[in-house]
């Protein structure tokens, strides 16, 4: 197996654990700019120990009154998100955490490289339940209607009660010999689920049974080699106007009713990040499997510019907030793009590690994680230039 792009991509074969790096092509240096403003750092506080950027897929779980983290060693910390000022701790034993954190319902929920779910008591009350699943854990759900969400690395949804871990349902797609290493987050939506697999299929399942409402191909593997032959769905899916837009690798990125799985319009393209879409300017932004960065119509897919001054900067998925759509690279880089024209106006150093997962933005407070341990709470309004 091999890391392609330069280190943005991890490739995952079976259970080979051999991994390569291609250095044919570097990551662009960081790419000079005017800038408009100066964003804002409001805290940053460690959490613990890092993990591998493509092994530890972590995000924040955030409510109103709490920002709930953990570390790769199974330290879970509820922190003030005003300050970032530890509130309690929860040490899990034997927990080598991959993923999370899903919260809601009183509730925390983290995946292990070893297969479990486990529930974490949001006021600090300690471990609930653990739950055995089927193989390591990709990604987490937050919590509704009393269910949590799994994915596991073997191809498998995982709804798992709230209050006891026991599994309600699961949901099977065949996973190929070879995929990315990673997983679109299942995003529950009006009771359902919504979901990528590594066939280049997305599913909407109802959340209190699992039974799939519809079925549509986004990527349909050609090539001769293992490689070539990769569309996994794993980036993030915005929600637009009834609709869901998503893509895969090496596949399609494309629009799709929400109710039906009817494709609005398609487009080749080839992203394992994903994208997000400001619905007052109608712009979609989305990066693609270069670090290239797009600004496209929502309604047609149709261009509105290109930015390839980050390419092969291992860049994120786009959070679009205001008038920018902002990202995350390698090297701990925040930066501010115009969704006019696609031009860099700001940057900010969120940490000396890779950021992992796309950044979170609640409440307005954008919450960033790198591979240091580090979780960095940012405002992303850039105030005016001196």
């Amino acid at each position: 197996m091999r890391l392609l792009i330069a280190g943005a991509l991890i490739l995952s074969l079976s259970a080979c654990g051999l991994w390569q790096r291609d250095t044919t092509e570097p990551p662009a240096e960081l790419p000079e700019f005017e800038a408009e403003g100066q964003p804002e750092r409001l805290w940053s506080r460690s959490v613990g120990s890092g993990g591998e950027r493509f092994l530890w897929q972590v995000y924040p779980g955030i409510t109103d009154e709490l920002v709930v983290m953990t570390d790769a060693g199974g330290r879970v910390s509820g922190l003030n998100p005003e300050s970032g000022s530890q509130r309690w701790q929860v040490r899990l034993d034997d927990a080598r955490v991959s993923a999370g954190v899903g919260v809601g319902e009183d509730l925390a929920v983290v995946g292990t490289l070893d297969g479990y779910a486990i529930g974490v008591d949001l006021e600090g009350g300690g471990e609930r339940w653990r739950a055995a699943l089927s193989s390591e854990v990709l990604a987490v759900s937050d919590v509704a209607g009393g269910l949590v969400v799994v994915r596991t690395n073997d191809g498998r949804l995982h709804a798992l009660d709230a209050a006891s871990g026991a599994t309600q349902w699961t949901a099977l797609r065949t996973t190929p010999s070879l995929s990315l290493r990673g997983a679109q987050r299942p995003q529950i939506t009006s009771g359902r689920v919504l979901a990528g697999f590594d066939n280049g299929r997305l599913l909407m399942l109802g959340l209190n049974r699992g039974n799939v409402l519809w079925e549509t191909t986004l990527g349909i593997p050609s090539g001769r080699t293992e490689v070539e032959r990769m569309v996994d769905v794993d980036g993030h899916i915005p929600l637009y106007r009834g609709a869901a837009i998503a893509a895969s690798y090496q596949g399609r990125l494309a629009a799709l009713d929400l109710n039906s799985g009817e494709l609005f319009w398609t487009r080749d393209f080839s992203s394992y990040q994903g994208a997000d879409v400001d619905t007052d300017s109608d712009v979609l932004v989305v990066t693609d499997a270069e670090s290239h960065v797009w600004g496209l119509q929502p309604r047609s897919g149709g261009d509105l510019w290109q930015m390839d001054g980050l390419r092969l900067r291992g860049v994120t998925a786009p959070v679009v907030v205001g008038p920018h759509a902002i990202v995350g690279d390698y090297e701990g880089y925040l930066h501010w793009i115009d969704l006019e024209d696609g031009r860099i106006v700001a940057r900010l150093r969120a940490s000396s590690g890779s950021v992992v997962t796309r950044p979170t933005l609640v409440n307005g407070t954008l919450y960033v994680v790198t591979d240091n341990g580090q979780l960095t709470a940012v405002n992303p309004a850039i105030r005016g230039a001196e």
